[in-house]
């Protein structure tokens, strides 16, 4: 059976990306229903395109163990993610306002930071903790770099953007040839 942290958009996500047409108003369906046809469907499926940008699934069986298995998206609670952003927040504030000096700012001691920041790493998916950790890492009293934990789906979409600016920045052509200056 599918997984209950796949949420109804995600399951019309999977039905989209992979054409799964035969399933007919699965946008008007209940989740629950919308679940039970998604798993009778995929289970009587033979061959699917593989895909190695979004789902990262190879094959049926691939799909089928991504469905049974938790969303790889790291959903939060609103209590949660308002925890999360605080400590963020307190993070960012320590870094940028407070340029790492621990008696302006919220904490303690830097041992309170890493705590903090040990924390909210495994919510990498969200910017304003990527953000905190970028920062954070520049602090000269951090020994261990703090890297944020991300989905490959993150990650890819982080590395299509980085890639898109790369391309757009602006470069100098030189031609070489006769210049011709006219004065009037």
């Amino acid at each position: 059976m599918i997984h209950s942290s796949h949420s109804k958009k995600d399951l019309i996500e999977i039905i989209e990306y992979f054409e799964f047409n035969e399933i007919e108003d699965f946008r008007d369906k209940s989740k629950v229903s919308l679940q039970k046809e998604l798993w009778e469907y995929v289970r009587g499926l033979k061959y699917i395109h593989p895909d190695r940008e979004t789902f990262f699934v190879e094959d049926v069986s691939g799909l089928i163990r991504f469905l049974q298995g938790r969303s790889p998206k790291q959903l939060l609670t609103q209590h949660h993610l308002e925890k999360v952003s605080l400590m963020s927040k307190n993070i960012i504030f320590y870094c940028r306002e407070c340029s790492y000096s621990l008696p302006a700012s919220n904490y303690d001691c830097i041992d309170e930071i890493i705590e903090n920041a040990i924390e909210i790493s495994q919510y990498g998916d969200l910017p304003m903790v990527r953000r905190a950790l970028r920062l954070l890492n520049e602090d000269e009293k951090i020994e261990v770099p703090l890297e944020p934990i991300m989905t490959k789906r993150v990650m890819k979409k982080i590395k299509r953007m980085d890639d898109m600016k790369k391309l757009n920045i602006g470069r100098l052509k030189v031609t070489h040839g006769k210049v011709m200056v006219l004065f009037d």
